[in-house]
């Protein structure tokens, strides 16, 4: 059973026309709204967005860099504060200004119950590593990198030499993620888009 979380931060006009594509495509779906932007605006998108949206939580950082980083742990919020207690097996996690056009059930007809699917899923190869912001050896991004690699490594002996990354912008993600990650106590370390992946193979 699929719900949609629509993750959105600006351009309201976007977010409408992607919100009326969304609804007309998936009638019965539930489509919960993640605001991820700045508090002084939240009203102005509430308002407008309500009329989409089955309900409507907002992030309550005010650090747009950590909202933009560690956007799993928005969604994880999302999820402890008011998603845990929601009727889906998985949620379907949709950016402001992806466009879909075909209904949720239709797209991941395939995808079983507890199954995980993770846009752009591809193995960190040395090209990748050398040439991506995150792990560039040259970047600032680096140690962040290191330091969760051995984390996983001392905490969970996670030793995948093939280690996974992603681009987190559909993602279907079930219940029993987010329950597993909710015990991990360093959280922060690492960025979302290899740090979901490894912890779906940890999982």
């Amino acid at each position: 059973k699929l719900a949609i979380l629509f993750w959105f931060y600006k351009d309201i006009d976007i977010c409408i026309n992607r919100l009326e594509i969304i609804r007309k495509n998936n009638p019965n779906a539930k489509i919960h709204g993640l605001y991820g932007g700045s508090l002084e605006k939240e009203s102005e998108f509430k308002s407008t967005l309500d009329k989409y949206l089955d309900s409507f939580w907002t992030s309550p950082s005010t650090d747009p860099d950590w909202k933009w980083i560690h956007g799993d742990l928005v969604v994880l919020d999302w999820y402890k504060s008011f998603g845990i207690n929601q009727d889906f097996d998985s949620l379907v996690i949709v950016q402001w200004d992806m466009l879909i056009f075909d209904s949720i059930e239709n797209q991941f007809k395939n995808l079983q119950k507890d199954e995980i699917y993770l846009s752009g899923l591809r193995v960190l190869d040395e090209f990748t590593e050398k040439n991506w912001e995150w792990t560039d050896p040259k970047k600032e991004y680096r140690n962040d990198y290191d330091r969760f690699i051995n984390y996983v490594k001392e905490k969970y002996s996670y030793n995948n030499e093939n280690i996974p990354c992603c681009l987190f912008v559909l993602e279907v993600i079930p219940k029993k993620f987010f329950d597993k990650y909710l015990s991990v106590e360093d959280k922060e370390l690492g960025m979302l888009e290899y740090k979901i992946p490894i912890y779906a193979e940890i999982f």
